[in-house]
């Protein structure tokens, strides 16, 4: 299949996933229709009766009032994900149809660019499995534990960590309403946290796929200034051959421009998202751990591998969005620039300094997106939780 097609059929999934949830992200004019405000009443039924129960039962102790706010780093983070999607369709819907339209403009390029752009749908495709099964794995669990419970053991135990008042578990339809309350939030929960990590991964993937692209246009750039070297060899003096070279530098130059931009693009669009994504797991780590370590609890336990996994995956793709960047300072450095003329070299040198000088993905102005963030996020973690659970809050 052409990369265009493929990366077509992988934005239509995205879309399609939208679309249970009430959110088409490719019309033109979003419509909020009855799925609509299901997705949007989900977050704000677990802030309400999550916050209320949360104050009840800290009254009794405060660890059953830890254990009411396990989730509420899903909260903020799916609240986030609502928000972007909502508040900025239109730039999200263009980001889409943009990456469309650059893979049908360079697969038409040559084999290699076909390759470049497989190779990263690839990459795409490869998270994507990982972030379905991941999820899925865990939300089922999470649904189904409380029914195995109830039908094996006679335990009763919620899907979300709160009791709807006037309700009680201890009743047949007390309990068996309470659950399917419950379902509702976690069913949209998973299927939105899908939808907003798809999103923001298929946008960030692509600037590793645009170094790809960047490095293929500097090899032929290199190529034809060492033709230009060896022709010195054998053409007689004065005669002067210039192989395409300003035409293939302007190529270049246009290139990293749009790569700067993109990136820049990316970051405006879902900066707030990522950074509440991040920081709202790790606070949910925090709580599970500082409940698991006075006592086991199912749920929390559940929630602590779905935050963990969640943060993991996204620093480790900021961790290759920075690998990327190195990617196109080193190409921009290995050029053979001695080959070029005075006011080539002065085009070649804006382009090194803007190389050199490349915004990285920063967690509100704080710290980077990267595989070293989410270990130390994970000690701070680890030691804040052993400390409390060590006091008994």
């Amino acid at each position: 299949m052409k990369p265009s097609l493929r990366m077509h059929g992988l934005v239509q999934h995205i879309n399609a996933v939208a679309q249970q949830l009430g959110l088409d992200m490719l019309t033109v004019k979003k419509e909020y229709i009855f799925r609509t405000w299901i997705t949007i009443s989900a977050p704000l039924t677990y802030a309400i009766f999550g916050v209320y129960w949360g104050f009840i039962e800290a009254r009794r102790h405060w660890l059953e009032g830890i254990k009411s706010c396990i989730m509420l780093g899903g909260l903020v983070s799916g609240s986030a994900k609502l928000l972007t999607i909502l508040l900025r369709h239109t730039p999200i819907r263009d980001l889409l149809y943009f990456i469309i339209k650059i893979c049908e403009d360079y697969e038409q390029r040559g084999v290699d660019f076909i390759h470049a752009l497989n190779f990263g749908i690839d990459r795409v495709y490869k998270i994507q499995r990982i972030i379905f099964v991941g999820y899925s794995i865990t939300f089922l669990i999470m649904l189904l534990m409380p029914l195995v419970l109830l039908f094996y053991k006679g335990i009763r135990i919620t899907v979300m960590p709160y009791e709807i008042p006037g309700l009680s578990i201890d009743s047949n339809i007390g309990y068996g309403l309470t659950y399917l309350q419950h379902t509702v939030p976690e069913v949209v929960g998973g299927i939105g946290f899908y939808l907003g990590d798809m999103l923001v991964l298929l946008a960030l993937n692509q600037i590793q796929t645009f170094a790809d692209i960047f490095q293929l246009k500097a090899t032929a750039l290199n190529d034809a200034l060492e033709r230009k070297e060896q022709s010195r060899n054998v053409c007689s003096v004065g005669e002067y051959k210039d192989f395409n070279i300003q035409a293939l530098l302007m190529d270049l130059i246009n290139w990293h421009q749009l790569f700067v931009d993109y990136c820049e693009l990316v970051e405006r669009i879902y900066d707030n998202l990522i950074a509440a994504q991040v920081f709202a797991a790790s606070v949910s780590i925090v709580i599970c751990l500082c409940v698991n370590l006075n006592e086991f609890d199912l749920i929390s336990a559940i929630f602590f591998l779905v935050s963990a996994y969640s943060m993991s995956v996204y620093c480790i793709v900021g961790t290759q969005i920075e690998f990327a960047y190195d990617q196109v300072y080193q190409t921009v450095s290995c050029l053979s620039w001695h080959e070029l003329n005075c006011e080539q070299r002065k085009l070649y040198m804006m382009m090194l300094q803007r190389a050199q000088n490349m915004k990285i993905i920063v967690l509100l102005g704080i710290v980077p997106l990267s595989l070293g963030t989410a270990l130390q996020a994970s000690e701070l973690d680890f030691c804040f939780g052993s400390l409390l659970a060590k006091n008994n809050i």
